[in-house]
């Protein structure tokens, strides 16, 4: 074997090395980036449950909110009616008399 030959091969056994090396740099990256995938997805999928929480939270304030009003809306309608009763009971007793 002469000294070109030998000077190619140790430059190939480098070369390889270099390959090596870097493919299991990016094997250990790519599981670090999967694993990294698997916690965001879970944190989205933390958040879509809360965020549906939320909106049902949202959804019974918004709909306790009607109920109060209406509440407050029949109060002042009854609270009408009676005033408009007491007035034509008032018009009735003076046409009685």
């Amino acid at each position: 074997m002469t000294d070109q030959e030998k000077n190619l091969l140790i430059n190939f056994e480098y070369k390889v090395k270099q390959i090596i090396a870097k493919h299991e740099a990016l094997k250990q990256e790519k599981q670090q980036l999967l694993a990294k995938t698997e916690d965001l997805e879970e944190s989205i999928n933390q958040l879509r449950k809360e965020n549906q929480i939320l909106e049902q939270k949202y959804e019974n304030l918004k709909l306790a909110k009607m109920l109060i009003v209406s509440d407050d809306e029949s109060k002042d309608a009854k609270n009408r009616i009676q005033k408009l009763v007491r007035e034509i009971d008032k018009c009735i007793a003076l046409l009685n008399q």
